[in-house]
């Protein structure tokens, strides 16, 4: 299995394009999993056609940067969670190249998977998983979510298909950014990939590449998060 975990869909963009091009091809078979909403966003499978319809703008976000690696809408499947039952969601999936899984609230996806009843074939799954913030984070055993959009400071466990760090998605050098990731250090000891929405991570085996600007933060690495705290929230 390779492991792809980004932000948003810019992956298209030149600080990551060079490197995915080894493992997103023309011929590839994409599935898209966007089981990351809340209730309150899409509640039936009309609402779900409104919104990842072919054009809808959600679609075209989605499908757009595939687009640029050559891919045409026609390899693209899609995971829909009021039609697909576990067998047609576990047919999908072993007939993918690539599993794409989108942002938004990681526990809603974790439990429409276990709803479906696939999450043992996604750890099976032996071609390249891609995931955007959210969906990257899933794809680790555990993981914090940094404070917003009504989450409090909080672990998480994901599938388990990557272990050893920490992720903080969507990263800038701000008190929030800063705070979580003290927090996750202190209490997990892992490191933590500190990701802007230009960076992201590359796993494949053995090999690691810390994609655009994305860089890591360990235990080591405390004094100065302390420091760069205090000059945030006090200007020392």
């Amino acid at each position: 299995m390779t492991n792809i975990l980004i932000n948003i869909s810019n992956f298209d963009e030149e600080w990551a394009y060079d490197s995915l091009r080894p493992y997103i091809h023309e011929d590839s078979r994409i599935l898209i999993l966007p089981l990351s909403y809340d209730e309150g966003w899409i509640t039936d499978a009309h609402e779900w056609r409104q919104r990842y319809g072919k054009g809808r703008p959600e679609y075209e976000e989605l499908v757009r940067p595939f687009r640029s690696f050559g891919i045409r809408d026609r390899q693209i499947r899609w995971i829909n969670y009021y039609e697909d039952d576990h067998e047609s969601a576990a047919r999908k999936i072993r007939k993918a190249d690539i599993l794409f899984f989108t942002g938004g609230f990681p526990d809603w996806m974790m439990q429409r998977l276990y709803d479906l009843g696939i999450e043992d074939d996604v750890r099976a799954f032996e071609g390249t998983v891609m995931g955007t913030s959210a969906g990257a984070l899933i794809q680790l055993d555990e993981f914090h979510l940094t404070e917003e959009n009504g989450y409090e400071y909080q672990y998480q466990y994901g599938l388990g298909l990557l272990s050893g760090f920490d992720m903080e998605v969507h990263y800038e050098t701000d008190l929030r950014h800063i705070t979580a990731i003290m927090r996750s250090l202190e209490d997990m000891g892992k490191p933590v990939v500190a990701a802007p929405n230009r960076g992201g991570l590359l796993i494949d085996g053995d090999y690691l590449e810390l994609l655009g600007d994305a860089f890591i933060f360990d235990v080591n690495d405390l004094d100065e998060l302390y420091e760069a705290y205090d000059q945030l929230a006090y200007g020392w």
